[in-house]
């Protein structure tokens, strides 16, 4: 997860866990969820534990990189655990469909911004994981496409993120820290301030619910 513009603000997020095959790269897994693989939908949320970090690269002429602050955020979803998989290898799989990104208060280039999410996104775990509840499953969010814009300013920030879920504590950890995987490019305006393309970071750390219990891969 990359850009550099410093997202700051309290997130809500609705996800969903399921196991079956998807677009890219990660590991297959059992997802249960309150002890439970039966094939069932639940509905996720997530709230962010502070402040998110969204910054925009910038190269020369430029000498510092271009940062956006966020009040906060939201994103909803439902989806289901699937008994099926194995952790460490097999297809793709999705941990969470993450269909939008809709953060508010953003301010940057010309004053206020939207956010706005083009595509649904996806959670893929890259790392193995066991039947304890205490894995840190490492992995990334792929499919990010969001546009932010006002009347001067507009750039769209496209890739993918790298993160963990942490089943002890029920946190996902999203740092994209700028390898490359996450980009931005500018549409139009932007004072600017924003050279036509560049890398972007994203961090943040959210709490991850559901009314059906704990999320556990295996």
């Amino acid at each position: 997860m990359k850009i550099k513009h410093a997202l700051v603000g309290a997130a809500v997020v609705g996800m969903t866990a399921l196991a079956g095959p998807a677009l890219a790269s990660g590991n297959a897994y059992t997802v249960a969820v309150g002890g439970s693989t039966a094939n069932t939908s639940y509905a996720l949320s997530a709230a962010s534990t502070g402040t998110l970090q969204f910054v925009a690269e910038r190269n020369a002429p430029f000498t510092t990189n271009l940062n956006m602050n966020c009040s906060s955020g939201n994103l909803t979803g439902t989806g289901s655990t699937v008994n099926g998989g194995t952790s460490g290898g097999g297809a793709p799989t999705a941990i969470a469909n993450l269909p939008a990104f809709n953060f508010l208060g953003c301010t940057g280039p010309g004053g206020a911004l939207t956010v706005t999410t083009n595509t649904p996104m996806v959670l893929h775990g890259t790392s193995a994981a066991t039947t304890a509840a205490t894995d840190v499953v490492q992995g990334h969010i792929e499919g990010l496409n969001v546009t932010v814009s006002n009347a001067v300013c507009n750039f769209t920030v496209t890739g993918s993120a790298d993160g963990s879920f942490n089943e002890a504590t029920q946190q996902l950890t999203v740092n994209e820290t700028g390898d490359g995987s996450l980009t931005y490019t500018l549409n139009s305006g932007c004072l600017g301030q924003l050279p036509g393309s560049g890398e972007a970071r994203f961090t943040g750390t959210f709490n991850v619910t559901t009314a059906g219990g704990a999320i556990n891969l295996r």
